[in-house]
């Protein structure tokens, strides 16, 4: 499927490869006129690594899965593993491509400043939000699931300063979608601007993922369960 391609007819077919190489230290920009193969040759790269994750982009789905009936401690499972940690693969990477681009086109495109500045505070406070849900919510949510009990902690306490903090997330995300004109990038853009917009859209579009599968699944269940069991 790849062997065929330079690095950057792979990058320009579909965008989110430049995850990949950028990944594994490969130049998908001014030094994507060779293959795969020769890129990972030239580097010391394990070639099939490499051919792996870019074939785990392709497959990526989630649309066999039934959260309404997922387990409350799977389904938390699934948020970290999915949601949490594409964010802490995919966030630094976006954050070097679009503070490259507010670099090198910020003078001709002001908004591309404006945006990586919103996109840094935006990874700051989701760093915060996760970690809060990962130290002290989900392992709640995932005793009461597994254990059929509750500690008297209460749920709706936590679950309220989340869905707060969801509502912050979703107005930066609002405001650098308007600055990019939905990331769309310029005729001119080279591939590190097209990257830097295409990643910030599909963050854009996991983080919503993320928090209707919180905001609409896990916490309302969450509260439910909660209050069965303190009814026992």
């Amino acid at each position: 499927m790849f062997n065929d391609k330079t690095v950057g007819e792979i990058v320009t077919d579909d965008i989110r490869m430049a995850n990949v190489f950028k990944k594994h230290g490969l130049d998908f920009c001014c030094g994507g006129g060779i293959s795969v193969k020769a890129a990972c040759e030239n580097s010391g790269i394990d070639l099939s690594k490499v051919l792996h994750d870019l074939e785990a982009v392709i497959g990526d789905s989630d649309t066999d899965k039934n959260f309404k009936t997922m387990a409350l401690d799977d389904l938390v499972e699934h948020i970290y593993n999915s949601h949490h940690t594409y964010i802490y693969e995919n966030g630094p990477i976006t954050a070097e491509f679009i503070n490259k681009v507010a670099h090198v086109h910020g003078s001709r495109h002001p908004e591309t400043v404006e945006i990586a500045k919103l996109f840094n505070d935006l990874m700051q406070d989701l760093h915060q939000h996760m970690m809060k849900e990962e130290r002290i919510l989900f392992p709640y949510i995932k005793q009461m699931a597994e254990r059929s009990q509750s500690n008297g902690a209460f749920v709706n306490g936590p679950i309220s300063v989340m869905m707060a903090e969801h509502d912050t997330a979703g107005d930066i995300l609002k405001k650098m979608s308007a600055l990019s004109n939905g990331y769309e990038p310029p005729s001119d853009g080279c591939n590190t601007y097209r990257a830097a917009y295409a990643n910030l859209k599909a963050l854009e579009d996991d983080i919503h993922y993320h928090i209707h599968l919180e905001n609409n699944i896990l916490f309302p269940r969450s509260i439910e369960l909660e209050e069965q069991l303190l009814d026992l």
